[in-house]
């Protein structure tokens, strides 16, 4: 299944507007762009967006973000065990 920029952003609850920085950033590119300059999503992008809101619900930068996701051999265990860690501290200093 393709979905529009519009449609993605209404299925995920972001706006289009962070779809587009997400592709200008080169966090979430669209799968193609279509003749009239439209951005189409494919079924790997939502797999990818839905991981990026799970980070960003955690509180992770986007920058990290891109790193979890560019680098094969990122530590996801460690990294979310690491960032659990912050997060406790950071509610028990609140």
């Amino acid at each position: 299944m393709e979905y529009t920029i519009q449609k993605l952003a209404t299925l995920a609850g972001v706006s289009p507007r962070t779809l587009r920085y997400y592709d200008e950033i080169g966090l979430l590119k669209p799968a193609r762009v279509s003749s009239n300059g439209y951005r189409i999503y494919g079924q790997e992008q939502v797999d990818l967006l839905q991981q990026i809101l799970f980070y960003r619900e955690m509180e992770v930068s986007l920058p990290a973000i891109q790193e979890i996701l560019e680098n094969p051999k990122f530590d996801e265990k460690e990294a979310l065990k690491k960032h659990y860690a912050e997060l406790l501290q950071k509610r028990k200093n609140a």
